[in-house]
């Protein structure tokens, strides 16, 4: 208003200078020449001294001009020495202006008035400033005051280079250097200082603008832009909004962990609450970027978007709230315990409560998820990302991946309609069903998993699954199955796991089961509840199956079942395939040993005759497809018993030699009975299968027959 009043006050001056000059020629009478009285200028036509004091009264505010001496030209120009102006307004408002100098000019044609020497200029609101020069036009209503002025109002007080006043749009402007300090307030807080290439105070509009390389700093804040623009309230008294365009920057913001630690964009709009000082709200546009502080000893965090809106706290410096969109980045730097977290997407928003700060936060639009770490590297992708956090913008407890998740650590990939993952316990669990994902997944270089849900904890991995799961044990690559120096060919596979020998080292492996626990450490997968097993002609079934790759060792448990094709060589020396198939309460492959067990009524039928026993041993030559060796043991409550060839042999010990096609049954006794149903009893009896031949405790040998499906008895 202060300006408002110096524009009436200026024009009202000029008014009543032309007044005063009309007068003063109408009404001079030639000058006596026997006057004793000395001008002070000989070039002066008329002199009038004395201080006098002429009012004059317009519809909206009185004019009151005083000067100490009035001095006239013949060119018609004039000039007022300790020149004084006072404008009051009417109407009730009570608002005064007043501009002094030592001199004061007025030009030809009374266009412009131009004040010399400690000009002052001051409004009833407190706004005051100070300039050796200005300039007033009538024309446009402005004044112009060149060179160094300072001003100053309330609490704050400034220099510049250049000042004008504008009548008309009411304004003030610093053209240049423009520097303004706030002192501090009773309670010895707010003081500040602002630096700006120009500044303008628009009274009538209530804002002040800062342009060219803006500076505020207040209260250990740094604020930067290319301008700066504060809206005051009715009264004049506060900011409530601050508008900063290009390269905004606000640095240095004081809090604790998750409050702002820092602000960067092309725009930002920071609106206050009722006090001027705390902050409201932060909307930030193009470029947008903002640092949340992390706990104490560790680094802040950042979010970017091309636009964020931030919403805070009581505190004026904590984050409740915060939307950001398109092109939306959250870093979670490494600190001493946890790696690097990366969170981008098209849309984020995130929410908390006072207090606490920023505690979940919502992530949509081809999510992708980034860990990294000194012996961490993990990525996710998926449609949306729900974080759930520490107070303040802290740790990650857990992230809940929807729709297309994909999630992948070195050579494992997970896929599931949902996922969630606990960052501090290294757990993710996968759920859910869409229709590009039917059932959870996950795949290694040595197992692929389907189930209704999945369980992994990373560092391992140890996969647990259940409901239908579907699995597929990896073949060995070619890389890994060519002989490395000092290494068994027949030992290690894929970086020191193999399949059990009794499988096919180059095709995959096929389970099907109600649950699975797998430990990618120890190379080990069990599955539990109706397990079936597959790899070509080859089958195991049971309640429960153990695979270990370290060792290449397999164990089944209840109601196992086998049923496998094997090569043979038969009577012409020729390789033919057979079919074997095996049941018993359990069974063990051991790959040491080459050795396949059946344990607790076990019963074998193959080519070499159905062998019923306690426990039935298959030891397999090194390439784990034909049996070297075969051992039967009975128990006090079952026998073993062998039928082939129509004959019934039964013993507590069988054992046979592939080679030989030979079979030594030991017992007391041991019995065979033939197809005549002689029966023959010995301690030992030896088959040889190529001569048909037997030795009963090697002192007598008896031969048999059989032909056309009967037998000739003699």
């Amino acid at each position: 208003m202060w300006r408002r009043r110096a524009r009436l006050a200026i024009g009202a001056f000029a008014l009543v200078f032309l007044v005063l000059l009309v007068f003063a020629f109408k009404r001079r009478q030639p000058p006596s020449t026997s006057s004793g009285v000395v001008g002070s200028d000989p070039k002066a036509v008329a002199e009038t001294t004395g201080g006098q004091t002429q009012r004059f009264k317009s519809s909206r505010e009185d004019v009151n001009v005083r000067y100490d001496k009035l001095v006239t030209y013949a060119d018609g120009s004039s000039k007022l020495l300790g020149i004084t102006i006072h404008t009051e307004n009417r109407g009730g408002r009570n608002r005064t202006f007043t501009v002094t100098g030592r001199e004061g000019r007025l030009g030809q044609r009374e266009s412009t008035i131009v004040l010399d020497g400690d000009v002052r200029l001051a409004s009833s609101d407190g706004m005051s400033a100070r300039a050796e020069h200005a300039t007033y036009t009538d024309s446009d209503g402005v004044i112009d005051a060149p060179g160094p002025v300072d001003f100053s109002r309330g609490r704050m007080a400034g220099t510049g280079v250049g000042l004008k006043y504008d009548k008309a749009k009411e304004t003030v402007s610093i053209l240049d250097q423009a520097v303004v300090h706030v002192a501090a307030d009773d309670k010895g807080t707010g003081a500040g200082e602002i630096t700006a290439g120009s500044a303008v105070f628009a009274q009538r509009d209530k804002y002040i603008q800062f342009d060219r390389s803006v500076r505020i700093q207040r209260g250990g804040q740094t604020i930067e832009a290319d301008t700066a623009i504060a809206r005051l309230s009715a009264d004049d008294k506060r900011i409530e909004t601050l508008e900063l365009h290009n390269h905004a920057r606000i640095a240095g913001t004081r809090g604790g962990p998750g409050s702002l630690r820092g602000l960067t964009g092309a725009d930002m709009t920071l609106t206050y609450a009722a006090d001027g000082e705390t902050l409201q709200r932060a909307l930030i546009a193009g470029d947008a970027s903002v640092e949340v502080a992390g706990d104490a000893g560790t680094a802040g965090r950042q979010i970017a978007a091309k636009l964020l809106d931030i919403g805070m706290g009581p505190d004026g410096s904590t984050p409740v709230s915060l939307m950001g969109r398109e092109a939306v980045q959250l870093v979670f730097p490494a600190d001493a315990t946890t790696p690097a977290r990366t969170i981008r997407a098209a849309i984020v928003e995130a929410t908390g409560e006072p207090g606490r700060g920023l505690t979940r936060a919502t992530f949509t639009g081809d999510v992708q998820f980034r860990e990294r770490g000194a012996q961490i590297e993990r990525a996710a992708s998926a449609n949306t990302l729900e974080l759930v956090m520490k107070p303040g913008l802290g740790a990650i407890d857990e992230a809940r991946f929807v729709h297309a998740v994909r999630f992948e650590e070195g050579k494992m990939t997970a896929q599931a309609a949902a996922a969630r993952y606990d960052l501090s316990k290294g757990t993710l669990d996968l759920s859910g069903s869409e229709p590009s994902f039917a059932t959870p997944r996950v795949v290694n270089e040595q197992i692929a998993v389907d189930a209704t849900r999945i369980e992994i904890v990373l560092e391992g991995p140890q996969v647990n699954a259940t409901g239908s799961v579907k699995s597929t044990l990896q073949p060995a690559s070619k890389a890994a199955d060519a002989p490395a120096a000092g290494r068994d060919p027949g030992g290690d596979k894929r970086g020191g796991t193999k399949l059990p020998a009794i499988l096919k080292q180059d095709r995959p492996v096929s389970v099907v089961a109600d649950k699975m626990s797998y430990d990618g450490g120890a190379s080990s997968a069990t599955y539990t509840g109706g397990v079936r097993l597959f790899q070509g002609d080859t089958t195991i079934k049971a309640d429960t199956i153990t695979i270990d790759e370290k060792r290449g060792d397999l164990t089944a448990s209840g109601h196992a079942m086998t049923t496998t094709t094997r090569e043979q060589t038969g009577k012409d020396n020729k390789k033919q395939r057979t079919q074997s198939t095996a049941t018993a309460k359990d069974l063990k492959y051991e790959d040491s040993l080459r050795r396949l067990t059946y344990t607790g009524g076990a019963h074998l039928v193959g080519p070499e005759g159905d062998l019923s026993a306690a426990k039935i041993e298959l030891y397999f030559r090194p390439d784990g497809d034909e049996v070297e060796r075969a051992e039967a043991y009975g128990d006090a409550t079952e026998k073993m018993t062998l039928r082939e060839q129509n004959r019934t042999t039964t013993g507590l010990r069988m054992t046979y030699t592939a080679d030989q096609e030979q079979y030594v049954v030991t017992g007391l006794p041991a019995t065979v009975i033939d197809e005549c149903a002689r029966e023959t009893i010995g301690r030992t009896l030896t088959f040889t299968k190529a001569t048909d031949t037997i030795v009963v405790d090697g002192n007598q040998q008896i031969r048999t027959q059989t032909k056309g499906g009967s037998a000739t008895c003699k």
